[in-house]
């Protein structure tokens, strides 16, 4: 399984789609590899998981290896 798809899992919707995902941690200083990739978006709004980021489609996330830090941002 990629790391990314431990990070967008799947959501409950039935009460309607969250709002983002929440960020874990802090940015670490000790030399820990912190990875950057960008997190596609069905229909430009919603994740593979479900949550809804609205537009545009420019979201990418931030983790370490171990996901103790998870970081959610737009460019």
């Amino acid at each position: 399984m990629r790391t990314i798809d431990k990070i967008i899992t799947k959501v409950n919707t039935a009460y309607g789609a969250p709002m983002g995902r929440m960020n874990r941690g802090e940015n670490p200083c000790d030399g820990t590899k912190v990875f950057d990739c960008r997190v596609p978006l069905n229909n430009g709004a919603y994740d593979r998981g479900g949550a809804y980021w609205g537009f545009p489609d420019n979201l990418r996330v931030q983790y370490t290896k171990d996901l103790t830090y998870i970081n959610f941002y737009r460019t």
